[in-house]
């Protein structure tokens, strides 16, 4: 009780009790349930450690790298995935030069995945030297036959012979190239079987598709006119917007029109076209059209093979 008491006291003193001794506040058992009273002493407040070392410099990521090829007056556009996989659309109008240059120079011995948009010449001449030397893995075709064109039969029965998988993609679907990182989106293709040997017909059933990486897209459209461009602006709208084209039909007047384009809203249009052709490719409505829309337009008959890369360095 005495120390009861004293400790009792100390409290009164500190103005932490106001009850004088003798209190019923001093019987017995009483001071168990000062602790109600008073606070409890704060836990000490640990001292942080020395910071994390910095990781060091982030690593860029794995390029897109696309590449539109001088073939003359054709067309052929290769790209090499982030994930090492590669694809070549088209292959130009010559059966041996100068897509066979360019696989060369870049030390292609295997396609993973070729894409013949439709069965014109001067997009399925270059292909018979690929399914002859290179290895290929998959090959994306429209169901349209070209009746006009036995080239494009012979082809087409080569690589069936030779027990390549052949994939008729249709509007709508998606292409595994890269997944989880490139999303390859199909917005055009025949995809049941017909035949024809009209131009336009053959043209509006181009494989056209949309490749997205790393929130920047390219758009490929084949032959398509601005007929087929007014079907696809009504389908998809503001879905068709990309930061890179691959222009339709070597810049024809028949497409690229400005419905067409002010959705895709291109920075960067590309031209498959050769010097001096015959049907006088671009149409200078077609280059007036790109630059109203603020697009940097680059011809492969006065600039070359070009690339384009997303991501990498």
């Amino acid at each position: 009780m005495k120390l009861k008491t004293i400790f009792a006291a100390v409290l009164f003193s500190s103005g932490l009790l106001a009850f004088a001794p003798g209190s019923d506040l001093f019987a017995a058992g009483a001071l168990d349930s000062l602790s109600t009273l008073v606070s409890p002493i704060p836990a000490p407040v640990p001292i942080p450690g020395p910071p994390a070392p910095f990781p060091g410099p982030l690593k860029p990521s794995p390029a897109l790298q696309a590449y539109f090829v001088n073939v003359g007056q054709g067309d052929a556009e290769y790209i090499v995935l982030p994930n090492g996989k590669n694809v070549l659309i088209d292959g130009g109008p010559n059966p041996t030069a100068p897509l066979i240059q360019f696989l060369s120079q870049n030390g292609v011995t295997k396609l993973d995945y070729v894409v013949l948009t439709h069965p014109h010449l001067d997009h399925y001449a270059g292909l018979d030297y690929v399914f002859t030397h290179l290895k290929v893995g998959t090959f994306y075709d429209t169901r349209e036959d070209n009746t006009g064109a036995a080239g494009a039969k012979t082809l087409r029965d080569k690589i069936s012979a030779m027990g390549i998988r052949t994939v008729y993609p249709a509007a709508g679907d998606t292409l595994d190239w890269d997944p989880g990182e490139v999303q390859v989106n199909v917005l055009n293709a025949c995809a049941t079987p017909g035949g024809s040997n009209s131009g336009p017909v053959l043209n509006n059933c181009s494989i056209v598709f949309k490749v997205t990486y790393q929130d920047t897209s390219m758009l490929y459209t084949g032959d398509i006119q601005a007929d087929q461009e007014a079907n696809l602006v009504a389908k998809y709208g503001g879905q068709l917007q990309s930061l890179v084209l691959k222009v339709c039909h070597h810049g024809s007047n028949t497409s690229s029109s400005p419905a067409f384009l002010n959705m895709v809203k291109p920075k960067y249009a590309y031209i498959g076209v050769g010097k001096d052709n015959i049907f006088a490719f671009p149409s200078p409505v077609t280059l007036a059209n790109l630059q109203a829309v603020g697009a940097t337009v680059y011809r492969t008959d006065l600039d070359g093979t070009q690339q384009f890369n997303i991501g990498g360095r």
